[in-house]
C-alpha cells in the first residue's frame, strides 16, 4: 500500500523584518532606516520554477577496493572451500559436519590501500575471508574434541595466480576457535530448545508451569505459540570441568513483545558438547529461590508452603489496547490528520554518488562505503576539500551488559557482533526512517552458502539543520549562513533494539557520528524483595533492568598525513603577574598542552580540557599543528561495572572511553564474532594491542565509544524511544584551516543596511512553483529482504 502518491505544494518564502530594537543604541537607527527602506519589490511574486534536474554522477577517482564480493567471486571462493573441506550444505548439516557460516572481503591493508589511493601503485589483490565450522572426526582432537571454528583467507581472487586457502592468522591472537568457547550458531540454538521442549511438557513439569505461567505452555514449540523461551549471552563454559551451562527465561509473545511480558521463571540447562541427548536441567529458579532438579521444583510447588507470584493475564495482551500495542491508539491529537513538514529538494539533489563504486560527494566532502554482514557501514578515504581527514571510520562492537536481581539478567552480555549489524539491517521505512528527499541503498552478504539481498539497508540524503551554521548582527550589516548537513543513516534491529546509526557532514569539515536505540527493553520480573537497586518497576509484574550499550568505533585519523600526535590542552585556572602591573597577582585561567606519548586509554574526565588530534609534521600559517578536535558532549562512554562475571579480557576497549593506539596492519578490528563467547582467550584480544608503543608522531587509530546508560521508566513502554536514547561525538577542525571553511557556500544572507541590499548570492530562496513530492515505495520492504537477485553492494538499487 502507497501512502502517498503525490503531493503538489507550493514553496513560498518571504523575507521577514523582525521589528525588535537592539539593547545596543547604536544599532537602533539602522532598524529604522531599514524598514524605512524596504525593498516592495524583494516580496513581489515571481515565476521562478523550481526546474529540479536529473541527479548528476559522481566520477570516483579509484575503484572501491573495499567492495564486498561479487556473487561470481563468492561462487569461487565456495567451490574452493567445499572441495577442501568436504563441506556439507547448511539445511542438511549437524554440529558433527563441516559447513559454512560466512563468506566476505577481506579488505586490502592500509599500506597496500594508500600506495594505490596516492601514489598510483598497484590495485591491492582481493582476498575473500570465509569462517567455517569443522565437525567431522579428523578436525576432533585431544584440544578440540568437538571441533573448531576456523577463520581462513582465500585468494587472490583478481589475478591469474590460483587462489590458495590458508589460516587467517595474522589479524588474531588464533584462527581456530573451540566449539565450546565459538558461535551460537542454530544448531546450539535448536539443541537448547530441544531440552526446554523435552522438560516443559513432561508430565513432572508441565502442570507446574501451566499453573505459574499460563495456558499457553502447552503450546511451548508449537508454530505460532505465544510464548518462547530463550537463552542468554554469553555461555558459561567452566575449563577446569568441560561443562557448559546455559541461563534461560519463560516469557509470554503477544504483539512481539516478549521483552515486556516475563514470566518470572528461570532454567540452567548444561548443554555440554554436541550430543542433544546428553543435555539436562542443572537448577530452576522461581521468586528467588533455586531448585536443583525438577522433581525437587515439582515438589516444592505442590506444598503448601510454596508461594506463587503475580502473573501476566494473557488475554489482556492480544488486543490494541494492551500495554505492549505498538500502533496508534487513543484520541487523536488535534490537527494531527495533516502530513508532518517534510524535507525535500526544491531544485534538485545537491549531491553525488556513484552507484558502481559507491563514491559520495557533497559540498567538498568526498569518501567510499563498504557493507559487511558484522557491522554494516564502513567509511573509508574521507577528504574534505581534497584532504584526507580519516582513512577508515566505522562501528567495531557493541555489548549490551545487564544488572538485575534475577539469574537471567546477571548473567547478560550480548556483543551484538555476532548476531550481525548489516545482516540484520532490515528495509529503512521512506518518509519515517529517512526523509522525503532520501535515497536508499541495498546491499548483500554472503552466509551459510548463500548469496542473501536487502533492500533499503541505509539512506542517504541532504537536510536543512534548525538553526543556522553562523550569523552576526553588526551596525552595518547582518549575516546568516544556513547550515545544511549531509547524512548517511542505517538502522539494525537486533532482537529487541534498534540501532540508528548516523554519520553526518557539515559545511566547515566538521563531522559527527551518533547512535540511538528503540525498540522494546529486555524487561525482568519484578521482585518486590530484591528488585528495587536494579531497576523500576514499570508495570503490574515488569521491571526495566538497568544495563550498559557501549558501541566501539575504529576512527583511522590522517590529519594532514599519517603521522600524527594526541595532546590535551588543559584549561585551568592560575594565578599570574603581569609585567605591566607587577605588584598586582591576579586570579585567571591559562592553558596548558600535554602530549599523549605512548598507546593509551583515556577517560573523558582524565582529558578535560580540549584533546586533539594533531599533525606532528604540518602547521596552519600562524604555526599552530593543524588538528581535529574531539568533542563527546555526553558523560561517561563506557561500562559502569568492571570485573564482571560475563566479561572476562575480551572487550578491553569497553572499559575506557577512548583507545588511542599506533596504527598496525595487523591490528584491524577491536572484537569478533567468536569474542562473544571466548571470555578469557578472545580470537581479538584488543587489550593486547595497548602495549607501551609510541604514538607521537605515527600513524594513530582512535578507537572511540558511545554509550547508553539505560535506566528504563515507564516511559520506555511499550517503545524506547530515539529521543531521549542517544549518544554522539564530534570531530571538529582545529587549526587545520587558516580560517572558518563554511564562508565559500552561497547558502547564506548578507544585508547591508545603510543601501538595503540583500545579498542572496544568486541562490533563489523564494522559489514559487509546485513541487511533486516522491512516491513513498514500500513495495520492496519485507522482513527477509529481497526476493530478486542481484549481485553485489555495487549495484544499481531498483
Amino acid at each position: 500500500m502507497q501512502l502517498i502518491k503525490q503531493i503538489s505544494c507550493v514553496l513560498a518564502a518571504s523575507v521577514a523584518i523582525v521589528e525588535a530594537v537592539s539593547p545596543r543604541q547604536a544599532k537602533s537607527n539602522y532598524y529604522e532606516r531599514l524598514l524605512a527602506k524596504r525593498n516592495p519589490a524583494l516580496f513581489a511574486k515571481r515565476d521562478t520554477a523550481c526546474s529540479p534536474s536529473t541527479p548528476q554522477e559522481a566520477i570516483a577517482p579509484k575503484q572501491n577496493i573495499w567492495a564486498d564480493l561479487n556473487e561470481g567471486e563468492a561462487q569461487t571462493v565456495f567451490d574452493i572451500l567445499e572441495g577442501e573441506f568436504n563441506l556439507t550444505k547448511l539445511e542438511d548439516a549437524s554440529p558433527y559436519d563441516n559447513y559454512l557460516m560466512w563468506i566476505e572481503v577481506l579488505r586490502p591493508n592500509k599500506t597496500e590501500a594508500i600506495a594505490y589511493l596516492d601514489y598510483d601503485g598497484p590495485l591491492p589483490e582481493r582476498y575473500a575471508r570465509a569462517t567455517l565450522f569443522l565437525g567431522t572426526e579428523e578436525y576432533t582432537s585431544e584440544e578440540y574434541p568437538n571441533g573448531y571454528w576456523q577463520e581462513l583467507q582465500i585468494g587472490p581472487l583478481n589475478t591469474n595466480a590460483t587462489p590458495a586457502v590458508r589460516d587467517l592468522e595474522y589479524l588474531y591472537s588464533k584462527s581456530k576457535v573451540a566449539y565450546e568457547v565459538g558461535f551460537k550458531d542454530q544448531f546450539r540454538w535448536g539443541s537448547a530448545q530441544t531440552i526446554y521442549k523435552k522438560e516443559f511438557l513432561s508430565d513432572t513439569m508441565l502442570p507446574v508451569l501451566v499453573d505459574l505461567v499460563g495456558e499457553e505452555m502447552k503450546l511451548f514449540g508449537q508454530e505460532g505459540a505465544p510464548i518462547e523461551c530463550w537463552a542468554t549471552d554469553p555461555l558459561e563454559y567452566n575449563k577446569e570441568t568441560g561443562r557448559t551451562t546455559s541461563w534461560a527465561t519463560v516469557f509470554l509473545d503477544y504483539q512481539g513483545a516478549g521483552d515486556i511480558t516475563p514470566s518470572g521463571l528461570f532454567i540452567n540447562v548444561d548443554i555440554t558438547g554436541r550430543n542433544a541427548s546428553e543435555f539436562f536441567v542443572t537448577k530452576w529458579v522461581y521468586n528467588n529461590i533455586a531448585y536443583n532438579s525438577s522433581e525437587e521444583f515439582r515438589k516444592a510447588w505442590e506444598s503448601e508452603s510454596f508461594v506463587k507470584l503475580p502473573k501476566i493475564d494473557s488475554s489482556k495482551l492480544n488486543s490494541t489496547d494492551s500495554f505492549v500495542y505498538l500502533a496508534q491508539q487513543g484520541a487523536a491529537r488535534e490537527l494531527d490528520e495533516k502530513l508532518a513538514p517534510i524535507n525535500v529538494d526544491p531544485q534538485g539533489r545537491r549531491w553525488k554518488y556513484s552507484e558502481e563504486q559507491r563514491y559520495f560527494t557533497w559540498m567538498d566532502w568526498e569518501f567510499y562505503v563498504a557493507w559487511s554482514r558484522d557491522v554494516g557501514i564502513t567509511l573509508y578515504d574521507l577528504k574534505f576539500k581534497g584532504q584526507r581527514i580519516a582513512f577508515e571510520i566505522g562501528l567495531q562492537e557493541a555489548i549490551a551488559e545487564y544488572a538485575g536481581d534475577d539469574p537471567f539478567q546477571a548473567h547478560t552480555t550480548y556483543f551484538d557482533r555476532s548476531y550481525g549489524f548489516g545482516n540484520n539491517a532490515f528495509g529503512l521505512m521512506p518518509g519515517f526512517d529517512c526523509p522525503y528527499n532520501a535515497e536508499m541503498f541495498n546491499v548483500s552478504w554472503h552466509s551459510m552458502g548463500d548469496n542473501n539481498y536487502q533492500n533499503n539497508s541505509y539512506c542517504a540524503f541532504e537536510f536543512a539543520e534548525d538553526s543556522p551554521l553562523a550569523r552576526h548582527t553588526a551596525s552595518e550589516y547582518a549575516g546568516v549562513t544556513k547550515n545544511p548537513t549531509f547524512n548517511l543513516r542505517t538502522i539494525s534491529t537486533i532482537g529487541n533494539y534498534d540501532y540508528n546509526f548516523l554519520y553526518k557532514f557539515y559545511l566547515d569539515g566538521t563531522f559527527e557520528v551518533s547512535v540511538r536505540a528503540a525498540g522494546f527493553i529486555q524487561g525482568a520480573y519484578y521482585n518486590e524483595e530484591t528488585g528495587s537497586p536494579f531497576g523500576y518497576r514499570i508495570n503490574k509484574v515488569l521491571s526495566g533492568s538497568f544495563h550498559d550499550h557501549v558501541l566501539n568505533f575504529k576512527a583511522d585519523f590522517d590529519i594532514a598525513g599519517q603521522k600524527n600526535r594526541v595532546t590535551n590542552t588543559a584549561l585551568k585556572s592560575t594565578n599570574f603577574t603581569f609585567p605591566w602591573d607587577p605588584e598586582t597577582v591576579y586570579s585567571t585561567k591559562s592553558k596548558e598542552r600535554s602530549v599523549v606519548e605512548d598507546e593509551t586509554y583515556l577517560n573523558w574526565a582524565d582529558a578535560g580540557g580540549v584533546l586533539l588530534i594533531e599533525s606532528a609534521e604540518q602547521n596552519n600559517t600562524w604555526n599552530n599543528p593543524k588538528a581535529y578536535r574531539v568533542i563527546f558532549p555526553g558523560g561517561d562512554a563506557r561500562r559502569i561495572a568492571q570485573n564482571t562475571k560475563t566479561i572476562g579480557v575480551n572487550a578491553e576497549w569497553a572499559n575506557h572511553d577512548l583507545t588511542f593506539t599506533k596504527q598496525k596492519d595487523t591490528e584491524v578490528f577491536s572484537s569478533h564474532v567468536f569474542d562473544a563467547q571466548d571470555l578469557q582467550d578472545p580470537i581479538v584480544n584488543f587489550g593486547s594491542y595497548v602495549d607501551g608503543e609510541s604514538i607521537d608522531g605515527e600513524d594513530l587509530v582512535c578507537w572511540f565509544n558511545l554509550a547508553l546508560h539505560h535506566l528504563p521508566n515507564t516511559q520506555d513502554i511499550p517503545n524506547t524511544i530515539f529521543s531521549t536514547a542517544e549518544s554522539g561525538i564530534i570531530f571538529t577542525p582545529f587549526n587545520y584551516f587558516d580560517t572558518e571553511q563554511s564562508r565559500d557556500t552561497l547558502q547564506q544572507l548578507y544585508y547591508e543596511y545603510e543601501d538595503s541590499e540583500w545579498n542572496f548570492h544568486g541562490v533563489d530562496v523564494s522559489p514559487q512553483c509546485e513541487l511533486e513530492v516522491p512516491e513513498l515505495d514500500f513495495s520492496g520492504i519485507k522482513y527477509e529482504g529481497m526476493a530478486i537477485g542481484k549481485d553485489t553492494t555495487n549495484i544499481p538499487s531498483p
